[in-house]
């Protein structure tokens, strides 16, 4: 499991953290424990990537259930 960066759509501040079982190059990003959920939108861009802000890839969340959701590349 990989902790997780969600920053804003340039990736100037960060937005929230989440884990993963996916690899962080996957083309659908599957991740849980989404912490804030709420701060989180389905069709918004996101650069997301490792915890420690490597990995750093423009995303669209393209679902949301709770504290989990999917961003895609």
């Amino acid at each position: 499991m990989i902790d997780v960066l969600i920053k804003n759509e340039m990736g100037t501040a960060p937005i929230a953290t989440a884990r993963s079982n996916d690899p962080i190059g996957a083309h659908d990003l599957r991740v849980t424990n989404l912490d804030p959920a709420q701060l989180i939108v389905i069709g918004r861009e996101y650069m997301v990537g490792l915890d420690d802000n490597t990995h750093m890839t423009g995303r669209t969340c393209t679902a949301k259930a709770g504290t989990t959701a999917t961003f895609t590349r």
